[in-house]
């Protein structure tokens, strides 16, 4: 069956969003043809998809409902051109112009904040493949079984019941007590997340941390990824290096100072340019100078 023309992507790159930091639960594989095609799972659907000069594609399956789902997931469903409009803000900040050059086309996916405050909470003190390895236990330990060798992402009742042994089963080292105690306020009815994309960005903010196991990165995640809080600022040791390197001219900075700093120059689009410098720090900073090292004189925040 030949493959479903979904949208004109509107400045959105596909592989640099899904490798952006902020999903762990795609692959890519690379067909007979030669192209790249993605393999991710989305709630109950298994999606494949491609992006090429045409658009994007979705490969399978081919239902309204996957179709639905994928629009709204990359953000085809917000006003044309909503990317190119939010890059010409941030492009307004001098570094950011020159960082833009390498990452264009990163979107905010619009993700399940369940799924996103476990992955989280896994991902602390954890790197992308081993959050990805822990993701996937858990979800084939806990999860509905779709079609092929893939797992839905278990419900809060399913974590919340599990045997330990079972979630240490999954990789999950210190972080198992707190994925199970945070699976059980959720089933409870004691934190819906809901709630909080309602709530101001603070208020939102301080009811995360009091979940087991949500530092303030977390809770930043889960605020942007997860939220929509678009004028969160995670920091982790990436944007960190990026921050300091860009626009302190290499003098450390405490992690709550570097938040306060993205939030306050970048305003409601921080969480948008937190990604920029998470993927520029990532391909480019790992050794050596890099490009605007000395930082431009201070500036209002930036605004769409």
């Amino acid at each position: 069956m030949p493959a479903v023309w979904l949208a004109d992507p509107g400045g959105l790159h596909l592989q640099r969003t899904l490798a952006s930091g902020q999903t762990f639960r795609w692959r890519w594989d690379t067909s007979a043809d030669g192209g790249n095609t993605a393999l991710g799972v989305v709630g109950r659907h298994v999606l494949r998809l491609r992006h090429d000069d045409r658009g994007l594609w979705l490969l399978s399956p081919h239902t309204a409902a996957a179709r639905t789902l994928l629009i709204h997931y990359l953000g085809l469903d917000r006003p044309a051109g909503e990317i190119r409009t939010i890059e010409a803000a941030l492009a307004g900040d001098v570094i950011l112009a020159g960082v833009l050059a390498h990452t264009r086309g990163i979107a905010v996916l619009a993700q399940d904040p369940w799924e996103i405050l476990i992955s989280f909470i896994i991902s602390a003190n954890n790197n992308i493949p081993k959050i990805s390895r822990s993701i996937d236990r858990l979800a084939r330990a806990l999860g509905e079984r779709l079609n092929g060798d893939a797992w839905a992402f278990p419900s809060p009742g399913r974590i919340a019941a599990a045997h330990p042994r079972t979630l240490a089963a999954c990789l999950l080292g210190y972080r198992a007590p707190y994925v199970r105690d945070t699976a059980r306020l959720i089933a409870d009815g004691r934190l819906n997340l809901s709630d909080l994309r309602a709530m101001s960005l603070e208020d939102a903010r301080h009811r995360l941390l009091s979940v087991p196991g949500v530092g303030e990165k977390v809770a930043d995640c889960v605020l942007l990824f997860g939220l929509g809080h678009t004028g969160a600022f995670p920091v982790d040791i990436w944007v960190q290096r990026a921050v300091e390197r860009l626009y302190f001219r290499g003098r450390p900075r405490q992690l709550r100072q570097i938040r306060h700093f993205g939030r306050a120059r970048f305003g409601p689009l921080a969480g948008y340019a937190q990604q920029h410098l998470f993927a520029y720090a990532r391909s480019r900073l790992r050794d050596g100078p890099a490009l605007g090292r000395a930082g431009p004189p201070p500036s209002p925040p930036i605004s769409a």
